[in-house]
């Protein structure tokens, strides 16, 4: 369970950024860059999980668009520009590809501009209210275990008096 919430918590910082972001078109690989996160996570599995907060793939034409003027050297993400020379810029570039990028439910079209900051507060409140939900699941779990580990004992206790009583 505790793996829902810690999925929650990356939710809510990838929400923060797809929402504010200048570039409404977030890649995968940026935000495991941004987040500190190992190459191996599945930022695109965390992402579709919350398909009420984010879609995947840019509109049509839009993704070629953004690929143009990186390789013209605007719009590149941190990530791209870390890489070592100009070759490996323009192969990370030329290797984009629609499943490798999301959005905002909320940034559909076009140079979208960073969401409101109510928007970004209903995210975060809607990723809350799922994480207070999981919480109080584990909780009356641990519960329901508690009450029948309180049984299980009452019944050894009389099982175990029974059988002293027998053997006297």
């Amino acid at each position: 369970m505790s793996t829902q919430l810690e999925e929650l918590d990356l939710v809510s910082a990838i929400w923060i950024l797809a929402s504010n972001d200048e570039n409404h078109l977030i890649t995968h690989e940026g935000i495991r860059e941004r987040l500190g996160l190992p190459p191996h996570y599945d930022v695109r599995a965390l992402a579709m999980k919350r398909r009420e907060l984010f879609r995947p793939g840019a509109p049509p034409g839009e993704l070629e668009e953004w690929k143009s003027d990186m390789t013209s050297g605007r719009r590149r993400p941190r990530w791209i520009r870390q890489l070592e020379g100009t070759d490996a810029q323009q192969e990370a570039i030329d290797r984009l590809a629609e499943d490798d990028v999301f959005r905002s439910q909320f940034r559909v079209g076009r140079d979208a501009p960073p969401s409101p900051i109510e928007l970004v507060t209903w995210g975060l409140e809607h990723l809350d209210r799922l994480r207070k939900g999981q919480i109080a699941y584990r909780e009356a779990t641990a519960k329901s275990w508690q009450m029948w580990l309180v049984f299980a004992v009452g019944v050894a206790n009389i099982v175990v008096s029974v059988v002293i009583a027998v053997m006297k």
